[in-house]
């Protein structure tokens, strides 16, 4: 009876450490914002900027964008700029299917970002606009910007 007790609490506490490093493994979340575009949409010469409390080196950490639109936004890609790079995010599959995830007819999707062109050269602001032709996105509602630190 007790070598039964014994595997017991041994499985116990074998469970319960694995349970408790499971959020060690996870990356730190060092910022992430949403913020929102006007009323009348995303403008072209809007920029989102986001400023972090410290300077990083843009080189240690990973990036996700998140975008939040209408299910009446009415191409199925969206170009970016960040800082001095360029992103090309797919909302919508080549069968015009949302990828964001959502209820009624907002839709959030999340896209990991690598930040390609930017130098180790500390910094402490991002800059976010589009560059696609029309000059206001009226279906784009936030932008949003996480850093993780590398795992």
């Amino acid at each position: 009876m007790k070598k039964c007790n014994l595997k017991i609490n041994r499985t116990v506490n074998i469970l319960l450490a694995l349970f408790l490093t499971i959020p060690a493994c996870q990356n730190k979340t060092y910022y992430h914002s949403y913020q929102s575009a006007s009323t009348a949409g995303w403008h072209k010469n809007d920029t989102f900027v986001y400023t972090l409390s410290n300077a990083i080196n843009p080189l240690n950490y990973d990036y996700e964008i998140g975008i939040r639109h209408k299910d009446t936004y009415k191409y199925r890609d969206l170009w970016l700029t960040i800082n001095q790079d360029t992103l090309h995010l797919y909302l919508a599959d080549s069968n015009g299917n949302w990828k964001g995830k959502g209820i009624g007819n907002t839709r959030q999707l999340t896209s990991s970002w690598k930040a390609n062109n930017l130098s180790e050269d500390s910094i402490t602001k991002f800059h976010i606009t589009h560059i696609m032709k029309d000059s206001i996105l009226p279906d784009i509602l936030d932008i949003g910007l996480q850093i993780k630190e590398h795992p």
